[in-house]
């Protein structure tokens, strides 16, 4: 030991070696004698050697990145049935009749199947179901329950209210443990898409809503070209066909 280190104490020495041995991570390749006589100490066995400590930490290292993997699998996957689900609703829109009533019906039947919920809603404002045949849709009632919801214009999951879930799927709304919620509409009509499940880890409030984002989307261009369309033939129909 060099004078200058017989002068420090035991901690400073300690110091001095942790510090060299991080500069010098080659050392104990240069001295494998060593690693095999060092002893490490570990809360719940006997003391074992660097070289078993270090084996069991790599270990452990690879099962933890191997667990990420999975995980990481599992979230493509769930990603891709999503994906799937959200391209049947496209294409079963497309197919979807022009009578509003049966839109409508369409609309909240396919949802409801594609994202695996126990009970869904669709409520609209006076713009889109002011028809006789979509007057089941017309719930202003439950849409000033989701003024905040509307605003934002974002999708959310979660719990509701014992009064929120009774305004949207009725005599079920007690079995309802989790609920996803999808604003709909723009300037010229306003709307809520709810899907109801009793698991209350199908809607948990940090399940992702990319898709039902997307979802949303999708049955909102529809009920919109609905919108047009249904202005278009008013403008079009000749005065005739309004007097009779």
């Amino acid at each position: 030991m060099s004078e200058e280190h017989a002068a420090l104490g035991p901690t400073e020495i300690e110091r001095v070696v942790v510090n060299w041995l991080r500069e010098h991570p080659e050392f104990f390749i240069l001295h494998p004698d060593l690693v095999e006589s060092l002893r490490v100490p570990h809360p719940c066995a006997p003391a074992v050697s660097l070289l078993e400590y270090q084996n069991r930490l790599l270990r452990e290292r690879g099962q933890r990145l191997h667990d990420k993997l999975l995980e990481l699998v599992a979230i493509a996957r769930d990603n891709d049935r999503l994906a799937e689900r959200v391209q049947r609703l496209a294409l079963d829109l497309l197919d979807a009749p022009d009578e509003l009533d049966a839109l409508l019906h369409r609309i909240k039947a396919a949802l409801r199947d594609e994202f695996n919920a126990d009970c869904a809603a669709l409520c609209l404002d006076a713009a889109l179901a002011a028809g006789s045949g979509a007057a089941e849709f017309l719930r202003l009632d439950a849409l000033a329950l989701f003024e905040g919801l509307l605003q934002a214009g974002k999708p959310r999951c979660g719990r509701l209210r014992l009064d929120q879930a009774t305004a949207l799927f009725g005599d079920c709304a007690p079995q309802v443990a989790s609920a996803a919620l999808v604003p709909l509409g723009n300037d010229q009509w306003r709307g809520l898409l709810a899907l109801g499940s009793w698991d209350e880890q199908r809607f948990h409030p940090g399940a992702g809503t990319l898709f039902l984002g997307r979802a949303g989307e999708l049955v909102g261009r529809v009920l919109r070209a609905r919108l047009l369309a249904g202005e278009w033939r008013a403008r079009s129909e000749p005065p005739s066909a309004h007097k009779s």
